[in-house]
């Protein structure tokens, strides 16, 4: 993902508890029809993130798992989360054949891990989140967003 275009926040080294805080927190910035883009090598947090981004919105984070293989779980907490995984789409028409409607609708907030491989789909006002190893237990986290947002995020993290 491009950082010089765009603002950014550098998050830090996180633990996993941190990580998970961090979901938690964020998930009460954001509203529906928002979307997030995850990258990051595997192992590296993204589904650890949404963990805790689904306990911050009042559900159980135990109910999240990595949506690998099925590309889509939907979590029905105080607003609903489309968490997809954009690893094994091929491509822009399938993942408007996976996303279309329910972007369409914006009934809910868009969790997507490997975000960048069809970050082209979207417009310019999604917030990605870069994980990086570290070492085994801390991660690098960058957030990049526009101009407008970088500020709301700053308020809530």
């Amino acid at each position: 993902m491009e950082t010089s275009s765009k603002p950014f926040i550098e998050l830090g080294l996180l633990t996993e508890d941190e990580v998970v805080g961090l979901g938690e927190k964020l998930a009460n910035c954001l509203n529906e029809g928002d979307i997030l883009l995850l990258s990051g090598e595997i192992g590296s947090g993204k589904t650890t993130f949404v963990r805790g981004f689904v306990k911050g919105l009042g559900c159980c984070s135990s109910i999240v798992t990595s949506p690998t293989f099925t590309l889509m779980n939907v979590y029905n907490c105080t607003k609903k989360i489309f968490h997809i995984d954009a690893y094994r789409l091929n491509g822009i028409e399938e993942a408007f054949f996976v996303l279309g409607g329910e972007l369409e609708s914006r009934d809910g907030i868009f969790i997507i891990e490997w975000g960048e491989l069809i970050v082209e789909f979207f417009n310019d006002d999604t917030i990605n989140i870069r994980f990086e190893h570290v070492d085994e237990k801390r991660r690098r986290l960058t957030l990049i967003t526009s101009e407008d947002r970088i500020n709301i995020i700053r308020r809530c993290i």
